[in-house]
């Protein structure tokens, strides 16, 4: 892993991060999908808890975390749960995406929130990686799909 930036500030997302974030993903994703992000953004600032986070180096947005707080149905509780994670493609492997979910855990735990939850691609093994790297389990739910036509 390369070695950690020193100067990174995690801060709670704002709405003026929207076309940073935005740029970020289009470059990690290759698509623009403003459209998708629109109505998740509007759920996501502020809230009950604002626990979406962005991380910034000399002022320019590299990675950010968008994550809200879900009723758990199984457990009758709530959960934290991650939306989207992404951090520049020039920025990764220096612990960023660590820091935010570090982040997203502190302000959880703060709130009583005792768990965070995300759904990740079974062919996304890097994603996998850090999240196993971070502690995080398989939960016992299975994800099914319906393709609609």
């Amino acid at each position: 892993m390369a070695a950690q930036i020193k100067d990174v500030l995690i801060r709670q997302m704002k709405e003026t991060d929207i076309d940073s974030i935005l740029d970020i993903d289009k470059k990690i994703s290759g698509l623009e999908r403003a459209f998708t992000y629109e109505n998740l953004f509007d759920s996501l600032i502020g809230g009950e808890i604002a626990c979406s986070f962005v991380a910034e180096v000399e002022d320019h947005v590299v990675g950010f975390i968008l994550a809200s707080v879900t009723y758990v149905p199984e457990e009758v509780t709530g959960a934290c749960m991650i939306q989207i994670l992404g951090v520049h493609p020039g920025y990764r492997r220096q612990g960023i995406a660590s820091r935010l979910i570090g982040a997203l855990a502190d302000i959880c735990s703060s709130k009583g929130i005792r768990e965070i939850r995300v759904m990740v691609d079974q062919h996304d093994t890097n994603l996998q990686g850090l999240l196993d790297t971070l502690d995080f389990r398989r939960g016992s739910i299975v994800n099914y799909s319906l393709a609609l036509p």
